[in-house]
């Protein structure tokens, strides 16, 4: 009897659980989305601190990837730094995110920051980050955080571009 009771129960569960709707898994993000800011909008935002942004997506060795390459504008806390005006570029790994299945972040090595990817698709990525450094040092990450301010997110709008075209100039 009790041998009928657990199985009835394991079923039960079981049909419960096939029951239950599936999260739908986002599509991971593709190509090439980049931003040039202009002057009157860098002047309207002070603390900004990138004039030019671009965004690859890609492969590598099995890992969903991204390369990125920022100029920085001349103000904000990259000017105070002495990194205004300087083209950095960073490696990310990118992969579906824990806390939603309709997301995807990519993080920087060695907690050098990350980017919560709200959108990404054939027009648009729109991505949120309070913490991502960019560049080469000696330390992990580099010597830009892409935040205006610490522990502050800001969000990038980026436009799809075709592959050939993602550069910075």
């Amino acid at each position: 009897m009790r041998n009928t009771i657990y199985t009835k129960s394991s079923t039960w569960m079981l049909v419960a659980a096939l029951a239950l709707p599936l999260q739908a898994q986002a599509d991971s993000p593709e190509g090439c989305y980049e931003r040039a800011y202009s002057q009157a909008h860098l002047a309207k935002n002070p603390d900004q601190v990138v004039a030019q942004i671009a965004v690859k997506f890609g492969q590598k060795a099995g890992d969903r990837v991204a390369q990125m390459s920022v100029l920085t504008a001349n103000q904000g806390h990259v000017q105070a730094s002495g990194n205004g005006g300087k083209l950095l570029d960073q490696f990310l790994y990118c992969f579906a995110s824990q806390n939603s299945a309709k997301t995807w972040t990519c993080s920087v090595e060695c907690d050098g920051g990350s980017m919560e990817i709200m959108r990404s698709d054939a027009k648009t990525l729109l991505f949120r980050t309070d913490y991502l450094l960019v560049g080469d040092s000696e330390q992990c990450g580099g010597p830009v955080d892409l935040a205006e301010k610490m522990n502050q997110s800001v969000t990038y709008k980026l436009t799809r571009v075709s592959d050939s075209q993602c550069a910075i100039n």
